[in-house]
């Protein structure tokens, strides 16, 4: 199967995720400056999600441009990761009305369970896929990259679900505080050869 069309479908299909989420920004009513400040909770909501998918988009470049044949098995389980990524308008919306309330942060949370256990899925499908043709190298740097070390330790993952939980219960608005921070600090933290991946 074509890469780059897989690659170019996927480009798309997240661009038009990204534009769904800026529609649901809603102009004030009144001109005052002052107004825009009703908007803050979704703006909030709006920049975590800007930076959950422009992270998720250079990770899922670089395991792509890391591959070198897309099975069918890989197509689906990419379909299916985009599945989850384009719930991602709704929760960003929902959250972003009730910035601390319990629905919408627990739905948030399904959807951003849904979505790692969907890359986990996706990465081990591509070193799979890489292994099998024989591009060992492929499949270590994929499972070099920190988020798939980070998703792939049931630990982490164990401890992040208890204060994910712990959070909903007491104050649900810490579930976004943890998300950006795993964005930031697991997500953002790309392969060294990320930046020269096709230098001539």
């Amino acid at each position: 199967m074509d890469k780059s069309r897989i690659a170019a479908f996927t480009d798309a299909v997240l661009a038009i995720i990204l534009t769904i989420m800026i529609l649901e920004f809603k102009t004030p009513d009144s001109f005052s400056i002052w107004a825009i400040t009703g908007q803050l909770p979704y703006l909030i909501s709006y920049a975590i999600g800007y930076l959950f998918i422009g992270t998720a988009w250079y990770n899922h470049h670089y395991m792509f441009a890391k591959t070198h044949r897309i099975t069918k098995t890989v197509y689906w389980v990419n379909n299916f990761w985009m599945f989850s990524t384009s719930f991602i308008p709704v929760a960003t919306a929902w959250v972003g009305r009730g910035f601390n309330e319990q629905g919408p942060e627990i739905f948030y949370g399904c959807v951003f369970f849904l979505w790692s256990f969907a890359y986990l899925l996706l990465s081990k499908t591509l070193i799979m896929a890489n292994v099998s043709d024989g591009h060992e190298k492929a499949a270590d740097s994929i499972r070099q990259m920190r988020i798939y070390r980070f998703l792939s330790n049931w630990k982490l993952v164990s401890i992040q679900v208890i204060l994910v939980v712990l959070g909903l219960i007491y104050v649900p608005a810490t579930q976004m505080l943890i998300v950006t921070l795993e964005i930031v600090f697991v997500g953002a933290h790309f392969n060294k050869d990320s930046d020269r991946l096709f230098e001539s």
